[in-house]
């Protein structure tokens, strides 16, 4: 509705110039001059003899044009700082070869966004949603720092996944929630220009009819991705930080530190032998953490305490994700 009525603002508002500038046309060359350059500043001008209904028409124009501005920042103020940016694209664009189906229908998204913890795939017009997928971290947020791979057997706290689909030009749009039996793999990484690139492969047991494939182009990055990076640039601070005191203290000639590769296998299986053991770990998507092993959570999750400043955080990763796990020892 915001988008119709800055559109139709527009076009009322150029209607309404160029009638004005039509009927200016007799007059002095200044006049003529003045409504062709800045015609909606005749608004504010008496007793110069411009015509009154092409600056009502104009009037109503700019009305049409803030009323939707307003509105179209009290909906999605995202958009409307990419619009006052001269970026005329939606926040977020479906890749060409994006496509799917849910619940047999066909489904080709062209909106993609994040709303919070959730990665919303729409197929619709404007406002009006006639498909549309969600995939919901909210119970799964640590799986945000990373990328997801998951079978229909796994277990642990997953993504709820939600299914909207039309039924009918007089019925209630079809709805429902999928919990588990599904596979996902879903992977992002930051380009430049702050934008985001992903693939996404989904598919649903046959009951529901329902896969998603194809890759994600999203045009700005979501907000819990960069309250990862700053979390990280945080730690990566205090680690050089703390690196920068060591080397100031002075250290026995034979106390060396090094890192002993650990086996994953050894540290599920007896998670009590290493807590609060100094660890390294690096994922297959080759970030790397140091931290303190604090313990295996009931999710058989590996628990890394990390500091983050005068305090500590700690993060959750999934065994599928770890590629590389190191234990400092001294000898």
């Amino acid at each position: 509705m915001e988008a119709l009525l800055i559109i139709g603002g527009i076009a009322l508002l150029i209607v309404g110039w160029l009638w004005l500038v039509a009927s200016t046309m007799r007059r002095s060359v200044s006049r003529m001059l003045l409504a062709l350059l800045l015609g909606p500043l005749t608004l504010l001008l008496r007793g110069l003899g411009y015509a009154l209904w092409p600056r009502l028409l104009m009037l109503l124009g700019l009305t049409g044009i803030i009323s939707g501005a307003v509105w179209l920042h009290y909906q999605h103020p995202d958009r409307l700082q990419q619009l006052l940016a001269g970026r005329w694209l939606m926040e977020t664009t479906a890749a060409d070869d994006l496509r799917g189906t849910i619940m047999g229908q066909p489904f080709n998204p062209n909106r993609i966004l994040w709303r919070g913890d959730d990665l919303i795939f729409e197929e619709g017009v404007e406002d009006r949603v006639r498909r549309s997928l969600t995939i919901r971290f909210g119970n799964a947020r640590e799986l945000l720092a990373s990328s997801v791979e998951r079978l229909p057997d796994d277990e642990g706290a997953w993504p709820e996944l939600i299914l909207q689909w039309h039924t009918g030009a007089l019925s209630e749009p079809g709805l429902r929630r999928v919990t588990g039996d599904y596979s996902l793999s879903l992977d992002f990484a930051r380009t430049p220009g702050n934008r985001v690139e992903g693939r996404i492969h989904l598919h649903l047991p046959s009951i529901h009819s329902t896969w998603l494939t194809g890759g994600i182009h999203l045009a700005t990055a979501p907000e819990w991705m960069r309250e990862r990076e700053q979390s990280e640039r945080l730690v990566l601070q205090a680690r050089q930080a703390a690196t920068r005191v060591d080397s100031t203290q002075p250290t026995a000639p034979a106390a060396i530190s090094s890192w002993q590769e650990l086996s994953l296998l050894a540290i599920m299986d007896e998670p009590e032998l290493f807590t609060n053991a100094s660890i390294r770990l690096t994922t297959w998507s080759g970030r790397m953490h140091q931290g303190t092993f604090k313990r295996l959570s009931p999710e058989k999750r590996l628990v890394l305490s990390l500091p983050q400043g005068a305090n500590q955080v700690e993060l959750h990763f999934h065994p599928l994700d770890v590629r590389l796990i190191e234990e400092r020892s001294r000898r």
